[in-house]
């Protein structure tokens, strides 16, 4: 306290000097910079370097630290919500603040690891992405073309949304945008939120006739029995949670177990 007396005294005979030399404008800035620089300790900005942007090439850890950015190639990319950290694990991305503490304690980020791929995923322990073993009729596979496109994620997944728009592909499959419910948000990632308007996006295979030459094998002799309800339905829907590696890695459910009103 008493060194900002001090400061302040200073900057009022630097002031007072300024005037006599008809510099007023120059007084001002003078006082106004000697202030602000001796009150920046009381300010508590050192607090705030918790908060501060990591360096380029690293982000900001659960725990607060800097860590190095794994690259994403030739790795499945992580849910949304969520960063690579060295180790190849998908963590929670860290706000830096207690409000984003509190958010992931309320979502039940769990710490509990599954082997995708060979590579560890920090996956959520609440019902928000529901796993519905048994409920996949994994034969579907046999008929989804190129299959080492799609990078399994869960081989049996339910989430439940609206449906925004359909459309019929080359291959014979659909392509449904789901507008998944809020407690679905984080099976999209930024693939998703850029290419499919926030979508995620829907495939039950071979519905329609094949024109694209590499699918054309994968569904002779076989046709999808499954209803695709209008525009605009609200639907709960089981199939595989993949990553769509031939369109920037984003998420579907593909191939569709079921789709139903």
């Amino acid at each position: 306290m008493q060194r900002n007396y001090l400061h302040a005294v200073k900057a009022i005979a630097i002031y007072k000097r300024a005037r006599r030399s008809s510099l007023p404008f120059l007084a001002i800035t003078i006082v106004i910079a000697t202030l602000y620089y001796s009150m920046l300790p009381q300010l508590g900005l050192g607090d705030h370097q918790a908060f501060a942007r990591c360096p380029n090439g690293t982000h900001k850890s659960p725990s607060g630290a800097c860590e190095q950015v794994v690259p994403h190639e030739g790795l499945p990319r992580c849910p949304n919500g969520f960063h690579r950290s060295p180790s190849g694990i998908c963590e929670a991305v860290n706000g830096g603040g207690s409000d984003s503490q509190t958010s992931n304690e309320n979502n039940n980020v769990a710490g509990t690891n599954n082997n995708i791929n060979g590579l560890g995923v920090e996956t959520t322990s609440s019902n928000n992405v529901s796993s519905s073993p048994g409920q996949c009729d994994e034969t579907l596979w046999n008929h989804v073309y190129n299959p080492t496109r799609l990078q399994i994620v869960d081989r049996c997944k339910t989430v439940t949304g609206t449906i925004e728009s359909i459309r019929v592909e080359n291959d014979g499959d659909f392509h449904i945008r789901l507008r998944a419910d809020p407690q679905f948000a984080n099976m999209i990632n930024s693939a998703n939120i850029n290419g499919q308007f926030r979508d995620l996006v829907l495939e039950p295979i071979c519905q329609n006739p094949v024109t694209q030459t590499d699918a054309i094998a994968a569904c002779t002799n076989f046709h999808q029995n499954i209803n695709i309800p209008p525009v605009g339905t609200h639907v709960t829907v089981t199939g595989s949670y993949v990553l769509d590696q031939g369109h920037g890695g984003w998420a579907e459910i593909h191939p569709v177990t079921s789709i139903t009103p």
